[in-house]
């Protein structure tokens, strides 16, 4: 087993976390970081080109993601206090991070459950233009396995609209431990550039002024004919669109359903191959969730864009323009394991309807879904665990009702 492919435990909790980055950082000494050449100023918009943002948070790590508009390198400084002190600046390869497009920064060795304060600092490529530029500084929390309570929210379906995600983002808490955006962030992607608008700068957002994001891919982030250059701009906690995580008393687990149709349907056009992920996951389950960290949690939470229940569950005519409301793929694989586990919920989007369905016999798990891409249907769920129960409450963004709650006692 690979060092980060499952959950290792980290002191008596332990974070949970798969295989390694695509482009991982240590954490350097302050003394480390490259010269400056200038005095810091805001970024530069011929630098830097949107907003940066934070994805994956564990308890002793998070990334930041730079979109760049010419080519330039890139390092983080952070601390514990505004006056930072140290740096994120050499790559596993011994380099500086550069690039012409995009940078993203892993920045690790941290303490969990702690607030650090941070900036990125660019500088042209090669010497040329200006001198080094630096962002405003931000601030972003890692997250605490052995924490009595967690929160968190969930966005999800919000197909590039704009004014959706603008009001998503006003709503945002500074509690939250994360932000769980929960899959179809884009409609497809065909023009590889507009990704840094969809899933890193969106407009009028910065979505580094909030929680640190955790992503579940929706069958239209996997769509297109360049829907795989998605994870040069995101991140996850491993190397693999799916993983788990202690966060305070929630085992949580983020499974990716793929497409909501066969991987020979003609839309596709010979670039999708999802079905062997499917099986992937699976084994990955019978594995990850016998980790103590996750055995053990109180509450036992999984996310998924497609849900794996829904209300009326038939077969779909792919050759009739239909496709799935439900991943009978991913529950038949998945299913028995997460029983097993004792999952309570199962957080998913992809119908555009907020919806609750109660556990059964059958399905001993509940299935919550969020709304849809539009400010009249859309939702915001929140999430909050402590040592009395669990809550999961739907509320629709338009108008603050609450459109669907559950509550669960812990199970251990």
């Amino acid at each position: 087993m690979q060092r980060r492919q499952f959950i290792t435990s980290i002191g008596t909790l332990g974070t949970l976390a798969a295989a390694g980055l695509a482009k991982p950082l240590v954490a350097a000494s302050a003394n480390s970081a490259p010269s400056s050449a200038t005095a810091g100023t805001d970024a530069s918009p011929s630098l830097l080109g949107g907003t940066p943002a934070v994805f994956a948070p564990t308890s002793e790590s998070f990334t930041v993601t730079l979109p760049l508009s010419a080519a330039a390198l890139a390092w983080i400084e952070y601390g514990e206090t505004k006056s930072l002190g140290l740096t994120a600046s050499s790559d596993q390869w011994g380099f500086v991070p550069h690039d012409s497009k995009v940078v993203k920064i892993r920045v690790t060795g941290l303490k969990p459950g702690t607030r650090y304060h941070w900036r990125a600092v660019l500088k042209p490529l090669g010497g040329k233009g200006a001198g080094e530029t630096r962002t405003r500084i931000y601030t972003t929390k890692t997250l605490s396995p052995g924490a009595a309570e967690t929160r968190f929210s969930v966005w999800n379906d919000t197909h590039d609209q704009a004014p959706t995600i603008q009001k998503l983002h006003s709503l945002r808490r500074n509690d939250d431990d994360f932000l769980l955006w929960n899959g179809d962030l884009s409609n497809n992607v065909n023009d590889a550039s507009l990704i840094p608008g969809i899933y890193v700068s969106p407009k009028g957002v910065d979505l580094a002024e909030g929680p640190p994001i955790f992503l579940a891919r929706g069958n239209h982030d996997v769509r297109g004919l360049w829907a795989n250059k998605m994870t040069d701009y995101v991140d996850f906690p491993g190397d693999r669109p799916f993983y788990a995580l202690r966060t305070g008393p929630v085992g949580m687990i983020v499974l990716d359903t793929c497409e909501d149709k066969p991987d020979a349907h003609r839309t596709f056009k010979g670039v999708a191959a999802f079905e062997p992920l499917i099986r992937e996951q699976s084994r990955w389950l019978d594995e990850v969730t016998q980790q103590p960290a996750l055995r053990d949690a109180p509450y036992r939470v999984v996310f998924c864009h497609i849900p794996l229940r829904w209300t009326k569950e038939v077969q779909a005519d792919y050759n009739n323009k239909e496709w799935d409301h439900v991943s009978l793929r991913g529950r038949a694989a998945w299913h028995d394991t997460l029983v097993r586990w004792g999952a309570q919920v199962i957080v998913s989007a992809h119908n555009h309807r907020a919806t609750l369905i109660p556990a059964t016999s059958k399905f001993p798990y509940a299935q919550i879904l969020g709304g849809g891409r539009a400010i009249s249907n859309a939702t915001i769920i929140r999430g909050h665990a402590d040592a009395k129960q669990l809550k999961l409450a739907a509320t629709m963004i338009h108008d603050g009702s609450i459109s669907h709650e559950i509550s669960f006692n812990p199970l251990a």
